[in-house]
């Protein structure tokens, strides 16, 4: 699980920085996606951000969002998965601290 919420963070930083960038077609962008939904098929967060991302290429494809707002709302639904993923850990660890 550890593990997995740093791949999170590592692979999908904010990228508000860089909010101008598309990266919808970006082959390199798709590849880290396609690596991480197979590695990853039962992880449930994972493939909601996966198909978030498909969805919003898509709008932004079709002239309905831009790719700020694009941006905007997949980094609002990473960090939501983020601090998620945290609280269950932190639940996680208290249970086990109850174990003991």
């Amino acid at each position: 699980m550890r593990k997995l919420i740093l791949t999170l963070i590592i692979l999908l930083l904010p990228l508000t920085a860089l909010a101008e960038k598309n990266f919808c077609h970006d082959p390199e962008s798709n590849a880290e996606w396609e690596e991480l939904i197979n590695k990853y098929p039962g992880d449930m967060g994972i493939q909601a951000l996966h198909a978030l991302r498909i969805g919003l290429c898509q709008k932004v494809d079709d002239d309905v969002l831009t790719i700020p707002e694009a941006t905007k709302i997949f980094e609002d639904m990473r960090q939501a998965l983020v601090e998620r993923r945290k609280k269950e850990k932190m639940a996680e660890q208290k249970m086990k601290e109850k174990e003991l």
